[in-house]
């Protein structure tokens, strides 16, 4: 086997399954959204709306900063389709995080200006190097990170608008070993990319009682141009069956490669109910165009090793929130919540990187305001996935690998708020 058919295995799975899907969507945009499964597309306005819902920004009453993070712990397990011994990930904690900055002129100006820097998508997942999937995968590092500059404009008692630019800078590493004459080759490819999208956002306050919102955030195709591609083999390795003559014992075998990984918009829709003075609801209904997602393509510039595609073809998906708060006191509020996430990845599409399935998330939160001007939320998530099994359909080429998939995280949130 020469190089190119090990470039063209190896890159498939490195963009396939760093890209996206819901199992690196990071839903952690807010500590108090958290707390009630994620809500808050049309719920009473903070900072966090400068992600939920731009335009329900000039409804804050002062200037406002939030700082947060939201550490992931998650466990991923994996099976033969009739095998009894079970593979589990041993991923470090990830750290998804927020910072939202509010500026109003004043409690009458209808207009809000907002920057926020927050991760929509990323992830990181391990396995030991000698498990059984290590020729799928050792490592997976997805990172990416949306600077969101950011107008509201109330145009009066009732309506607000926003809207904001989404700079998107991404990064991704991936490690895996190549079976190969001789021994295992370690096998590593890295990648960054910077990309533009947007947000538009409408929110009504409708009564003393009811609000509603909406949300659009437009998709991103991050573009990988000039990815670097790496083969580290030992000095005693025989690798002319492998590399060619070109290759020198003891040297890192290097090509380059370009990818487009289409990341997807988003429609949201949100309502607020405040049943009394203390308890209110919250119901969002979000609509993800996973759908763009129709095939991988992996072009390598330099010509030698050609271009390839493989299937995808994933599936449009909805998320449904609900949430509840409570507010004990002035200064102590309580929440719960939470949501159901549907799968966009079609059956026999799983890979050990985004073993995906249809997942609960079950959550709650307080908050504590020491005095008018500074407060902190806490809350935890708990997020299930399906068991599911994946049969490879035959004539089909994924990357993937068949098997017994489960996954699941728990995650607790901070944040610190102050007004001013």
């Amino acid at each position: 086997m020469k190089i190119r058919n090990l470039l063209l295995t190896v890159a498939t799975v490195f963009i396939a399954n760093a890209a996206f899907a819901n199992g690196f969507q990071v839903l952690l945009q807010g500590t108090k959204q958290i707390g009630r499964g994620n809500v808050g597309v049309g719920y009473g306005p903070d900072a966090s709306s400068l992600f939920f819902n731009p335009g329900a920004l000039s409804f804050l009453e002062s200037s406002t900063i939030q700082v947060g993070v939201s550490p992931v712990m998650s466990n991923i397990s994996y099976r033969g389709i009739d095998g009894s011994t079970k593979y589990a990930s041993n991923s470090p904690m990830g750290t998804p995080f927020q910072a939202y900055g509010v500026y109003r002129p004043s409690a009458e100006s209808p207009w809000a200006f907002g920057l926020g820097v927050f991760t929509p998508f990323g992830s990181t997942v391990t396995y030991d190097n000698e498990w059984t999937g290590k020729y799928s995968l050792q490592e997976i590092s997805l990172q990416s990170i949306y600077i969101q500059p950011t107008v509201s404009y109330r145009i009066n008692d009732m309506i607000s608008v926003g809207g904001g630019l989404d700079i998107v800078t991404g990064g991704v590493q991936f490690k895996k070993a190549v079976a190969a004459p001789g021994g295992d080759v370690g096998f590593e490819m890295d990648g960054n990319t910077l990309q533009f999208g947007f947000n538009l956002g409408v929110f009504a306050q409708i009564s003393e009682k009811f609000s509603a919102g909406i949300n659009y955030r437009s998709g991103v195709d991050m573009k990988v141009e000039g990815g670097d591609a790496t083969f580290d083999v030992p000095n005693d390795f025989i690798g002319s069956q492998l590399f060619g003559d070109a290759y020198t014992p003891g040297e890192q075998m290097k090509a380059k490669f370009n990818a487009t990984l289409p990341l997807p918009s988003t429609i949201a829709l949100g309502v607020g109910y405040n049943a009394t003075d203390k308890l209110s609801f919250g119901l969002d209904f979000n609509y993800v165009t996973w759908s763009v997602y129709e095939e991988l393509k992996v072009e390598f510039p330099d010509g030698e090793y050609g271009t390839i595609s493989y299937d995808r073809k994933w599936e449009n998906s909805y998320i449904i929130n609900f949430g509840a708060e409570y507010k004990v006191t002035d200064a102590f509020t309580a929440r719960a919540g939470a949501y159901y996430d549907t799968t966009p990845v079609p059956d026999g599409h799983l890979t050990p990187e985004s073993p995906d399935a249809n997942a609960l998330g079950l959550s709650c939160g307080v908050s504590y305001m020491f005095s008018e001007k500074f407060g902190v939320d806490a809350a935890f998530l708990f997020t299930n996935k399906e068991q599911r099994e994946n049969i490879i359909p035959e004539g089909v080429d994924t990357g993937g690998m068949n098997g017994v998939y489960k996954a699941s995280a728990y995650i607790p949130s901070l944040s610190l708020n102050y007004n001013f």
